[in-house]
């Protein structure tokens, strides 16, 4: 049985164990350096892997965006007609998710992980759920060269965004960076963050059911802001 655990992290990274399998495992591998450490690498390749869909902005996508939310009138969300059972699309996808693994298996094979993706700011695994989830999304978010680079990957089915940025500079005295969430009803503010010593950030935020068009990040005062009102630093929209 322990040969046969073994071979299940790269499943359980991409969060493709049924529920036995999943406790099974979740029993051994913290007691398992060798799980511990693959589940580590192939939790990095997924990260690695949703850079891929990564899409770049239009050069005029952020007078474009701010005009439509000065302009555009606040509607209500439409509600699908049909409910979508995310436990029945989970088993749908994890014949998919398996062959992920594989995938991510065999890049952790070639590249051997010598260096592997930066993520900064906490360490609690929490944010890998929203990282490894079949439906995850990855933006990387359009500023001014020189100020550091962010993006979000955020997930449906996990109702989590998680934002990773490195080479922020300092907000200043009594201001910090704020996520903005952009959606038919405007902006709404995400979340507060600060950079670590060397401008490296991982946040993780709740999305409470919101489907973002558009992602923005400005500096505000330390306390937070109803609306945008510094520079817009970091912005892209998701289609």
């Amino acid at each position: 049985m322990t040969e046969e655990l073994h071979h299940m992290a790269a499943a359980y990274a991409l969060n493709a164990l049924d529920e036995d399998e999943r406790r099974a495992f979740e029993a051994h591998y913290p007691k398992c350096s060798i799980c511990n450490d693959d589940v580590e690498d192939y939790r990095e390749t997924a990260a690695q892997l949703g850079k891929v869909t990564a899409t770049s902005p239009s050069p005029d996508l952020k007078s474009r965006v701010m005009g439509e939310i000065a302009t555009t009138r606040q509607i209500a969300p439409i509600v699908p007609e049909r409910v979508v059972d995310l436990a029945e699309r989970k088993r749908r996808n994890q014949p998919r998710q398996r062959v992920l693994a594989l995938a991510a298996a065999a890049i952790v094979g070639l590249v051997g992980f010598a260096a592997g993706l930066r993520l900064a700011g906490s360490s609690d695994g929490g944010s890998d759920e929203v990282l490894v989830a079949s439906d995850a999304q990855t933006l990387e978010l359009e500023g001014e060269t020189g100020i550091g680079m962010a993006r979000v990957v955020w997930s449906p089915s996990e109702d989590r965004a998680v934002l990773i940025a490195d080479g922020l500079a300092d907000p200043g005295e009594g201001n910090a960076y704020e996520l903005w969430l952009i959606d038919a009803d405007g902006p709404s503010p995400t979340g507060l963050f600060t950079p670590g010593d060397d401008g490296d950030v991982r946040v993780e935020v709740t999305l409470n059911g919101a489907d973002p068009a558009a992602w923005g990040i400005t500096i505000e005062p330390d306390t937070g802001s109803a609306q945008p009102t510094g520079e817009i630093l970091f912005i892209a929209e998701t289609a």
